[in-house]
């Protein structure tokens, strides 16, 4: 499957969801949309782990999750994820928790922290545009079965985005 670089409009990556393996792919021309991609995916780097592939992503019709090789349906009431600033603006965490027991963390470098520190007006909106694991922790502005149906509205083949509809009237 083809996952979109959250990190880049120029790079995609190719990913096989049952195994975790990925290779990142230099596109010719940066990405404009959603069209032909089946999530988002960002290399974190992490003290422990070196560099790792997050994801998130549709498949067989369901929202899936993964760090690596390990993978959790993305809306499951049975898995909590939770995401956190740890030692001041350099280090993040993200788990996963199943049953109130921590099942997978990741501790990863964020990948603004100059930004976080220089930038007066920075806020949450910029660090989750830094950093895709930001927004995998459920928000509680709707039930987690809507979340569910518009991640895979967003995400179904053939569905664009709103920024590609502009662009298609654009060029057309």
């Amino acid at each position: 499957m083809l996952l979109a670089d959250y990190s880049s409009d120029y790079h995609c990556f190719e990913f096989d969801p049952n195994t975790g393996v990925y290779s990142r792919i230099r596109r010719s021309a940066p990405r404009t949309g959603l069209a032909g991609y089946s999530g988002m995916a960002q290399l974190l780097r992490s003290p422990g782990e070196g560099w790792v592939l997050v994801t998130q992503y549709l498949s067989s019709g369901d929202a899936w999750l993964s760090i690596g090789a390990e993978k959790w349906k993305r809306f499951d009431e049975s898995i909590s994820v939770r995401h956190r600033e740890t030692w001041g603006v350099f280090l993040c965490e993200l788990s996963i928790h199943r049953d109130g027991k921590c099942v997978r963390m990741l501790r990863y470098w964020r990948r603004d922290w100059f930004a976080a520190i220089i930038d007066p007006a920075y806020d949450q909106l910029d660090f989750a545009l830094a950093n895709l694991p930001v927004d995998f922790e459920p928000h509680g502005l709707s039930s987690l079965q809507k979340q569910r149906e518009d991640f895979i509205k967003l995400w179904s083949a053939g569905e664009r985005s709103p920024n590609d509809a502009s662009e298609q009237a654009r060029e057309g």
